[in-house]
């Protein structure tokens, strides 16, 4: 029986030593400085449809969207699919791994392995692209290839129709067949 008494004091006694030190474990903190880098919303696997008058102008696909409504934009990251509509009809895919959406006009900026493909085949690329809601065309002003049925263009800055039928390249070298 005093075996056991030992053995149960020494217990206790190393218990409470352990148990009554300082050195607490604390939670890790997160430092922010500033709450602007927080989202006020954040999707994920989302999809935003951009309309006017009741007809689709454009969809938007991607893997995270960040709202950040103080500044009035839209981060994208996680790839970007964007498929735009003219008249109710596909007309064109652009893709890229990030973009931006500026909230008040509605325009979507899409950069990092960006291409377009319209339906007749027509493809764009270049590192960065921006698509004016309010006109319906793209543009750039980085360096951008375009291969069609019968071009292969190259250059730096372009705007175009969402489709790619009718575009220029400001600073345009390249193969154009007659």
């Amino acid at each position: 029986m005093n075996k056991l008494l030992y053995c149960y004091l020494l217990f206790v006694f190393c218990y409470f030593l352990t148990g009554c030190g300082s050195d607490r474990v604390e939670p890790v903190k997160t430092n922010i400085e500033s709450t602007d880098s927080i989202p006020s919303q954040t999707s994920f696997e989302a999809t935003v449809t951009f309309s006017d008058s009741g007809k689709v102008k454009a969809i938007l696909k991607a893997g995270r969207i960040r709202v950040f409504s103080k500044f009035n934009y839209t981060l994208i990251d996680s790839s970007a699919v964007v498929d735009f509509f003219k008249n109710g009809e596909h007309a064109s895919t652009l893709t890229g791994r990030r973009g931006k959406i500026y909230d008040v006009t509605k325009d979507v900026e899409v950069y990092d392995s960006v291409k377009l493909v319209s339906d007749d085949g027509s493809i764009l690329t270049t590192n960065k692209l921006l698509w004016v809601n309010k006109t319906q065309k793209i543009k750039s002003d980085e360096y951008v290839h375009i291969v069609t049925k019968t071009d292969d263009i190259r250059g730096y800055g372009f705007e175009a129709d969402q489709n790619l039928k009718n575009y220029v390249i400001y600073k345009v070298s390249g193969e154009m067949q007659q």
